[in-house]
């Protein structure tokens, strides 16, 4: 059996392995969350990571269309750059990936150097291609923050909610009429 067709035939196999194994990067109770809920309101991460992974797979394996996964990844990976992974962790899906294909590999005994040379170039560009768009969210980020810095606002959104902000002024003024009288 050729690897092309391994990809195509456990695919589900495949996916749902691998969206597993990405789903453990994250701690423990939001992995079992993530993993369990399938509302796409309830759990946002959880399904952005499935569809996000399922459509990689597909431009990928099936249409050979690897020059469309940047619209694929871009939720994806906007999600995990304002998380607290590390650039590696970040974009460790791609090397998730050849694990688990290797894993099928072995079970199905499957030795195809030549279609396993051109798996490893696509799990190369997925891994490259989500580098670059989690150096470009972090950037966007870095900037954001920067802005809100010199605006002034920085004070607003560090402090939470602004009412929060009210009842915080509020207490304050109710303590300096105390103290006053």
């Amino acid at each position: 059996m050729l690897l092309q067709e391994l990809l195509i035939e456990n695919k589900g196999e495949i996916l749902e392995a691998w969206v597993d194994q990405v789903l453990e990067t994250y701690p423990e109770d939001g992995a079992r969350i993530f993993k369990k809920v399938k509302d796409q309101f309830a759990n946002p991460v959880g399904c952005a990571v499935k569809s996000s992974l399922w459509e990689v797979y597909n431009l990928l394996f099936e249409k050979n269309e690897a020059e469309k996964i940047v619209a694929a990844l871009e939720q994806l990976v906007q999600i995990r750059a304002v998380q607290t992974f590390a650039p590696s962790e970040a974009v460790s899906m791609a090397y998730t990936l050849k694990r688990v294909v290797k894993s099928v590999c072995r079970k199905e005994k499957v030795a195809d150097l030549e279609g396993w040379q051109a798996f490893e170039e696509k799990a190369d560009i997925l891994a490259y291609t989500m580098f670059d768009l989690y150096a470009a969210s972090r950037e966007r980020l870095y900037k954001t923050r920067i802005a809100e810095i010199k605006s002034g606002n920085h004070i607003a959104a560090d402090r939470g909610c602004p009412s929060k902000l009210m009842e915080e002024n509020t207490a304050r003024k109710a303590e300096l009429k105390t103290i006053n009288v």
